[in-house]
């Protein structure tokens, strides 16, 4: 028999290390996959149509980040308690396996999103009146534009659309569109595509104020 050494089993700062920095590579490198195959396939339009409360109340709109600080505060006292009765390396684990998770419902999350809308179902042509516009800065999640206030003939709210064709810019309140659409394989509209009519005469002017 040789003389070879016994494999060494990872420590546990290797285990935490890789814990620590494969699943944000992982999600890293499926974004980039993802981004690869949609640019290797013809270029579809896809904008999502989502519709906007503009009678909400200021509870509705700061209750996501009411129940996203709730959360925190409760899993703050979750921790607490447990480092008292179990030890601080217990939490230390525990907030170690929620950091993974957190990556692996962003990964999941990414698919979704690509599935749904690789499966888009082609709906009939609508109308629709610009009711206002604003200039949308890009960011790191969005190419930016122009912000559209949309009425959709047949949609009882008004639907919020983000353009970043030029043009858009030049559109004023009361302009008459046509839209091709299409509905997400799960959920969601999307728009792919739109047409510039003649703006009514006598249209209203006056516009929600998005500044």
């Amino acid at each position: 028999m040789s003389d070879l050494p016994a494999p060494v089993a990872p420590s546990a700062a290797q285990r935490t290390a890789w814990l620590l920095f494969a699943p944000p590579a992982v999600l890293a490198g499926l974004r980039w996959l993802l981004q690869w195959q949609g640019e290797r396939g013809p270029q579809t339009t896809a904008l999502p149509l989502t519709p906007l409360a503009l009678d909400a109340t200021p509870l509705q709109l700061f209750s996501p980040f009411l129940w996203a600080l709730g959360a925190v505060l409760l899993l703050g006292l979750w921790m607490v308690r447990v480092a008292r009765r179990a030890g601080a390396q217990r939490v230390r684990r525990a907030l170690l396996w929620a950091w993974v998770a957190l990556w692996l419902a962003g990964s999941a999350a990414l698919l979704w999103r690509h599935a749904n809308r690789q499966g888009m179902v082609p709906l009939a042509p609508v109308q629709a009146e610009v009711l206002g516009s604003r200039t949308r800065m890009p960011s790191l999640h969005a190419v930016g534009g122009t912000e559209l206030l949309l009425r959709v003939d047949g949609l009882e709210a008004v639907q919020q659309l983000v353009v970043d064709d030029p043009r858009a810019a030049q559109w004023q309140p009361g302009q008459r569109l046509a839209l091709t659409w299409a509905r997400g394989r799960s959920s969601g509209r999307f728009v792919t595509g739109w047409g510039v009519q003649d703006r009514p005469a006598g249209a209203d002017a006056a516009a929600p104020n998005l500044r």
